[in-house]
């Protein structure tokens, strides 16, 4: 490799670095960045290697936030599947019968978050959102009581005896403690 090239190719990986410490690129990128800068070490054209790389990881950025929104989308198909089973205190049966936290909890657990048995400890739980920025997938939280948002201006949630596992529209039906975000 001639010393040109070695040049660049440094000035490359530095960027790729910078990018990192910016969260622009992952180590994973930047493993990458250093496979592909050796396999182009022979070449003789490395012009808007920076660039490209930028764009690159910007649209891992993209894709990160649409692997977010369909992981949300997946959370709220499954919680519908169990519209108009059973309500049952203490339980976390999403067949059998739960309650408004066994309901979230067992939710959640299908996509690997443990998560309490407890309204008033799932309410600490993920990080604390506007309601105003609320998302399909995030917890509403009560006083006593939780809830997942399903969108349009609705949730889906183990209610009572009467209603076991249901949709409702308004989820300002009683006064919202918090919003959490697990996703």
């Amino acid at each position: 490799m001639n010393r040109k090239l070695s040049i660049r190719v440094i000035a490359y990986m530095l960027a790729i670095l910078v990018a990192f410490g910016a969260g622009l690129a992952s180590a994973s990128e930047i493993t990458s960045a250093a496979v592909i800068s050796e396999a182009n070490a022979g070449e003789s054209n490395t012009t808007g290697t920076i660039e490209e790389s930028s764009k690159k990881t910007t649209s891992s950025k993209k894709s990160s936030s649409t692997k977010k929104t369909g992981k949300r989308a997946k959370v709220v198909a499954y919680a519908k599947k169990f519209k108009g089973n059973p309500y049952r205190y203490g339980g976390s049966s999403l067949t059998h019968g739960t309650d408004c936290s066994g309901f979230v909890m067992s939710v959640y657990k299908h996509f690997g978050y443990k998560l309490p048995h407890s309204s008033s400890a799932i309410a600490r739980k993920g990080r604390k959102v506007s309601y105003s920025s609320k998302k399909p997938g995030d917890i509403i939280c009560y006083y006593g009581h939780v809830a997942i948002y399903i969108g349009g201006n609705k949730i889906i949630h183990a209610s009572n005896r009467k209603t076991g596992i249901c949709i409702r529209s308004n989820p300002k039906y009683r006064k919202i403690r918090c919003v959490r975000r697990l996703i």
